[in-house]
C-alpha cells in the first residue's frame, strides 16, 4: 500500500512537471513603430554665441546611424565633414574644422538616424545654432520634379546661394564653388531650410554624382530656379502643431494676405486661414524642375562600318551643317547615298560594295576635323558554315510590311517597309491581287510615301469581312545596293471597326506656343501615337485597341519636334510637360469625346 502511493505520488509529480515543462509563447505588445524622440542636446537648439566642438543629442531609446556623412548635412557646408558617433542613447558630432564667426549654421539629418530594434527613422529634425549673438531664422520651402517625367526628385541637394558675392561670377558659382546653404530632398521631392539671412538668393539643385556640391559632370542632373528668391520667417513650430489640431477639428475661410517679396510672382501671394483665431499661413513654395543638359558642342558619338555597303556617323546634334566627303579618287562603278535620320542626328552612307576602303574626312568648324581610313569589308566572325548561309541572304532585299498578325485596321494602308533605298520599280512580271475568290492581275500600284524610298505604300483600299492576298514577283524592288526582293506573299484581313475605339478632343495652344506635341501613351509611359498641332484645333487618335491610355503635351518652344531640356548658362528652363488628369478607359466599339478643351494655358498660371 505505502508502494502504491509512492507510485502515485511520482505520477502526480511527473503531470506536473511536464505541464510546467510546456513551452508558451509570450503574448507581446503591439509592434513599435514610433521613431526616437530627442530627450536633450548640448547645446540647446537654437542657442547663440556657440564656441565649442562638439554637440551631444541624446534620444529616448538606443539608435543607429545610416550614413551619416552622406546624409546629414550642414549648411553653410564645410570642407571637412564632422565625425559622428554614438555613445549610449546620445549622438555625438565633432567639428573637425573651425565655424565660421557671425554664422548661423543648420544641421538637416534626414534619413541618417533610426531606433536600433525596428529601425525607425528619425527624419524632418533640424538643429540651428549660431556662433554670434544673432540668429537667422528666415526659412524656404520647395518641390524638386523631374522635367521629362513629372515625378519627384528623390536625393537632390538643393543649394543655394547669396546674390552678393563679389568675387566670382553669379552665374559660375554652381560651377565653381560649395553653395551657402545646402539641403536635400526627401523620397516625394520635398525641400526645406532654416536658420538663413534675409538675402536673395539662386535655387540650385543637383544630383550630385561625385558627392562635391558642385556641377561640375556633364551627366549630373540639375535645376534651377528661374529669378531670385527671399526667404521668408515661419511661425514657431508650437503654432503650426496648435493649427493642424484645429483644422482636424474645424474648416474656415481663406482670407487672402498679399505677401511681399522682391522675387515672388502675383500668383505665390500667401493666404491666411483664420482657425480659432489662430492665423496660419501659407507661405510661398517653389518648384524647380530637374533634367540633364545637354553639352552645347557638336560631337562625333560614333562613326562604324554596319553592314556591308552601310556605313553610320552618329553625333551629339543635328549634322546637316557637318561636312562628310570621300577625300580619294573614286571609281564610276562606286555610288554613294547620304539619308539623315529622323532627328538629323545620324547620317547613314549606303555605297556600293565595291571597294575593300575608303578615305573619309568629316569637318564641322574648327570643332571636328576628323579623316579616318574606313574598312569597307565587315569581320568575319561566325563559321564557314553560318556565312554562307547569311551571304546568301544578304543577296535578297529585306521587305517588312505594315501588318500585325496578318491584319490591317481599317482604313489603314499595306505599306512594304525596306532596308535600303530603292532605286528602281520594275514590274516586269505579273502582281496578283486576290480579293475572296476573285482575282486581278497586274492591277496594283506602289507609291513612294518618304524622301528615301524606304517606304511603299499599295494603292489600293481594303474593306473588312473580306480576305485578301497580294503576290509581288522577285526582282519588283531594286534596293540602291543593288539587291532585288524575292517573291512577297501577303494574305490578310481587316479587323472590324467595332473592335476598336476612339479618343476625341480639342486643344487650345496659347498664343505665344509656336506648337504642342501631343502623345497619346499606354499606361507605362510609352507612345502608342502623336500629333504636332500648331493651333488650336480637334485632335483625334482612332483605332485604338482596348486599353488605358494616357495624354501628353510638350510645349515645344524651339519647334524641332521633341522635347528639350533646359540649359543653366544660357537660362533656359526645360520645356513644359503637361499630362491631362487620369487615365482614358478606351473600350471596344466606343468613341471617348472629351467635352471640355484641354485649354494648355491653364497650366502657365
Amino acid at each position: 500500500m505505502k508502494r502504491f502511493v509512492i507510485n502515485i505520488s511520482l505520477l502526480v509529480t511527473a503531470i506536473i512537471l511536464c505541464r510546467c515543462a510546456n513551452v508558451v509563447s509570450p503574448s507581446g505588445g503591439p509592434k513599435d513603430v514610433t521613431p526616437p524622440v530627442v530627450v536633450e542636446t548640448s547645446p540647446k537648439n537654437n542657442t547663440t554665441n556657440f564656441k565649442g566642438k562638439t554637440i551631444h543629442i541624446t534620444f529616448d531609446e538606443y539608435v543607429t546611424l545610416n550614413n551619416a556623412s552622406n546624409n546629414i548635412l550642414i549648411s553653410p557646408p564645410q570642407n571637412k565633414k564632422p565625425s559622428f558617433r554614438i555613445l549610449g542613447k546620445t549622438l555625438i558630432i565633432k567639428f573637425e574644422e573651425t565655424l565660421k564667426p557671425e554664422t548661423t549654421y543648420s544641421i538637416n539629418f534626414g534619413e541618417a538616424i533610426k531606433d536600433l530594434h525596428e529601425g525607425n527613422v528619425f527624419n524632418g529634425y533640424n538643429f540651428v545654432f549660431s556662433t554670434g549673438d544673432k540668429m537667422d531664422s528666415l526659412s524656404l520651402n520647395g518641390k524638386v520634379t523631374s522635367a521629362s517625367t513629372l515625378k519627384p526628385s528623390a536625393n537632390f541637394f538643393v543649394e543655394l546661394y547669396s546674390s552678393d558675392n563679389d568675387t566670382i561670377t553669379f552665374d559660375s558659382l554652381p560651377y565653381r564653388v560649395k553653395p551657402d546653404y545646402v539641403t536635400i530632398t526627401d523620397k516625394d521631392g520635398n525641400f526645406h531650410f532654416s536658420g538663413l539671412a534675409d538675402k536673395e538668393y539662386l535655387i540650385f539643385t543637383l544630383k550630385d554624382s561625385n558627392s562635391n556640391m558642385i556641377f561640375d559632370l556633364p551627366n549630373e542632373e540639375i535645376g534651377f530656379y528661374p529669378y531670385l528668391v527671399r526667404p521668408y520667417f515661419i511661425e514657431n513650430q508650437f503654432i503650426r502643431d496648435t493649427i493642424k489640431v484645429l483644422d482636424s477639428i474645424q474648416n474656415d475661410t481663406i482670407i487672402q494676405q498679399k505677401f511681399v517679396t522682391d522675387s515672388i510672382s502675383n500668383d505665390s501671394i500667401a493666404g491666411v486661414k483664420t482657425v480659432a483665431g489662430i492665423k496660419k499661413t501659407k507661405y510661398p513654395s517653389y518648384e524647380l524642375f530637374s533634367f540633364v543638359q545637354e553639352d552645347s558642342i557638336q560631337k562625333i558619338f560614333k562613326k562604324e562600318l554596319v553592314e556591308d555597303g552601310l556605313l553610320r556617323f552618329v553625333f551629339r546634334y543635328p549634322a546637316t551643317n557637318v561636312s562628310i566627303t570621300a577625300v580619294e579618287e573614286l571609281p564610276d562603278t562606286f555610288d554613294i547615298m547620304q539619308v539623315y535620320s529622323a532627328r538629323k542626328d545620324t547620317v547613314l552612307w549606303y555605297f556600293t560594295p565595291n571597294k575593300d576602303s575608303l578615305w573619309i574626312s568629316i569637318n564641322h568648324d574648327t570643332i571636328i576635323c576628323d579623316t579616318t581610313r574606313y574598312s569597307l569589308k565587315p569581320r568575319e566572325t561566325m563559321s564557314k558554315k553560318r556565312r554562307q548561309q547569311t551571304d546568301e541572304k544578304k543577296k535578297i532585299l529585306a521587305v517588312n510590311s505594315s501588318l500585325k498578325g496578318n491584319k490591317l485596321k481599317p482604313k489603314q494602308p499595306l505599306t512594304l517597309i525596306f532596308n535600303e533605298p530603292i532605286t528602281h520599280l520594275n514590274i516586269h512580271d505579273t502582281t496578283w491581287f486576290i480579293v475572296d475568290k476573285d482575282t486581278i492581275i497586274n492591277d496594283l500600284q506602289f507609291n513612294k510615301i518618304d524622301e528615301n524610298g524606304f517606304r511603299f505604300q499599295i494603292d489600293k483600299h481594303f474593306e473588312p469581312e473580306k480576305k485578301y492576298q497580294i503576290i509581288i514577283p522577285d526582282s519588283t524592288f531594286l534596293g540602291f545596293r543593288g539587291l532585288t526582293n524575292d517573291t512577297l506573299r501577303y494574305s490578310f484581313t481587316i479587323s472590324e471597326e467595332s473592335q476598336f475605339g476612339n479618343i476625341f478632343l480639342t486643344v487650345e495652344v496659347p498664343e505665344n506656343v509656336p506648337q504642342i506635341i501631343i502623345e497619346l501613351t499606354d499606361e507605362k509611359d510609352k507612345v502608342i501615337d502623336k500629333q504636332i498641332i500648331t493651333e488650336t484645333q480637334e485632335v483625334s487618335f482612332e483605332y485604338l485597341n482596348p486599353s488605358k491610355y494616357k495624354l501628353k503635351a510638350t510645349l515645344d518652344l524651339d519647334a524641332n519636334g521633341v522635347w528639350s531640356p533646359g540649359n543653366f548658362s544660357r537660362k533656359i528652363q526645360p520645356e513644359k510637360i503637361i499630362f491631362y488628369k487620369g487615365t482614358l478607359e478606351v473600350r471596344a466599339n466606343w468613341d471617348i469625346d472629351l467635352d471640355e478643351p484641354w485649354i494648355i494655358e491653364n497650366y502657365l498660371k
